[in-house]
């Protein structure tokens, strides 16, 4: 039983095999579709005020909720990797110290940080409060 495969497409113009799917070119919208996409949005801003809201609002970026975590994590891990393959004591014994030095200091600057963005985050939604 033999199995043949599929034709090979027919060679392009320029030696090489053409392309299967070929993708559409990008091109500006035409008066006509920038007509219907205001009207969509003008609909959609009357239906849902609130998102309108919320998309044209600016905003920070937030970050992952992990993220200073993981930092930590990994400098523990690199720390630990380090100490295990240091051939010397003494340099052993400074990165140590310096590990149980850094991680309080590390997490104490934390708690600190986050407490002024609760601080500030409060602050702001009280004057919202008092605006509306």
């Amino acid at each position: 039983m033999s199995v043949t495969p599929p034709p090979l497409p027919p060679p392009s113009p320029g030696g090489g095999t053409g392309d299967p799917d070929p993708r559409p070119v990008a091109r500006p919208l035409d008066r006509d579709e920038e007509l219907r996409l205001s009207g969509l949005e003008q609909e959609l801003r009357r239906s849902d005020p609130e998102l309108d809201t919320e998309l044209t609002a600016p905003h920070r970026p937030r970050r992952a909720a992990g993220g200073r975590a993981d930092r930590i994590l990994q400098a523990v891990a690199i720390t630990v990797i380090v100490l295990v393959i240091v051939p010397g004591d003494w340099v052993a014994g400074l990165l140590s110290f310096g590990l149980l030095l850094g991680i309080p200091a590390a997490m104490a600057w934390i708690a600190v940080r986050a407490h002024r963005e609760n601080a500030a985050r409060e602050q702001a939604e009280g004057r919202d409060d008092e605006r509306t």
